[in-house]
């Protein structure tokens, strides 16, 4: 297969099988709340895509995370908001002192360690080899509730800062965190 993306281009063979740890985060959006939220649990999805939790519809955008205990990865926490009733939100982070603040948040539930995620390099604030930019952006609290996108796309990203939306990563390049290819 070859793939042309914003990344560069790629060739992958397929002939024997799809790559090992091709677990992807899936998107979905509520329009009645206008959150967005990822998944990277299998049974989550399956419930999310069944309708087993109501007014989530995946948005076509999802990406591959590692798991939390890989070579060079960090483990991602992943907490819910139960201070913004009667919204709700999950955020994500694999910077272990961002980690330890929101779990002082009361706002905030520790749920569990949701998969695992590349840091950007200290002296270029790129991505590592083998991997590519992951971008997180903030409503601003908009409708009385925070909520984040995470995206590869560097057109979902300019989309969501025309809204208003405030990107938070490296000044520079903005990347949030790297994801495998």
């Amino acid at each position: 297969m070859y793939l042309s993306t914003e990344a560069g281009q790629f060739v992958v063979d397929l002939s024997a099988g799809a790559p090992a740890g091709d677990r992807r985060a899936i998107e979905y959006y509520h329009a009645a709340f206008n959150h967005y939220f990822v998944s990277a649990d299998f049974d989550e999805i399956a419930g999310l895509d069944s309708g087993v939790f109501q007014g989530w519809v995946r948005t076509g955008e999802s990406f591959r995370v590692a798991e939390g205990d890989d070579a060079g990865i960090l483990p991602v926490c992943r907490f819910f908001g139960v201070g913004f009733a009667p919204l709700s939100s999950h955020f994500y982070t694999p910077y272990p002192a961002e980690c330890d603040v929101v779990k002082a948040d009361p706002n905030w539930f520790y749920e569990k360690i949701a998969f695992g995620l590349a840091l950007p390099d200290f002296a270029t604030h790129g991505c590592p080899t083998d991997t590519r930019p992951l971008f997180r952006l903030w409503n601003a609290n908009r409708d009385g509730a925070p909520n984040h996108r995470y995206t590869t796309s560097m057109g979902t990203f300019d989309v969501m800062q025309n809204q208003g939306w405030i990107f938070e990563g490296e000044k520079v390049t903005r990347v949030f965190a790297c994801v495998p290819y």
